[in-house]
């Protein structure tokens, strides 16, 4: 049985996660994007693990709100998909964690309404 921890009578007590450290995916965007990565180069490789999370760094002068969207890669097509948004309405750090399954992901900057602002992001596996 791998990844599970036993105790001192054989019984599985329950999977062992192991985590990459944190890097660096997205750093001094200032725009949102207007069209989704031409190919997987700049994403994420998630193969092996289920979730990723992105520690997400927003600075910003009149922030009002902040969209950002997981892509996910569908190799056969060639062809990122939507999946989940989340909307963000104060500048800080932010975590936002995806059920990635082993996919290739990317974090894109879908809206943004105020004045100006910077997001960085990093992500770790697990």
């Amino acid at each position: 049985m791998p990844n599970v921890r036993l105790d001192q009578n054989g019984i599985p007590k329950g999977p062992i996660y192991e985590t990459t450290e944190p890097t660096v995916h997205r750093s001094g965007v200032t725009a949102v994007d207007a069209t989704d990565p031409v190919d997987t180069s700049g994403a994420i490789d998630c193969i092996g693990y289920q979730y990723c999370r992105f520690d997400v760094t927003i600075e910003g002068v009149g922030l009002t709100a902040l969209t950002v969207l997981v892509l996910f890669w569908n190799s056969r097509q060639s062809k990122w998909f939507g999946g989940a948004s989340r909307q963000f309405s104060t500048t800080g750090q932010h975590a936002v964690e995806v059920d990635a399954r082993g996919a290739i992901i990317f974090l894109k900057v879908t809206a943004f309404s105020g004045t100006s602002f910077s997001l960085g992001a990093d992500y770790s596996l697990s």
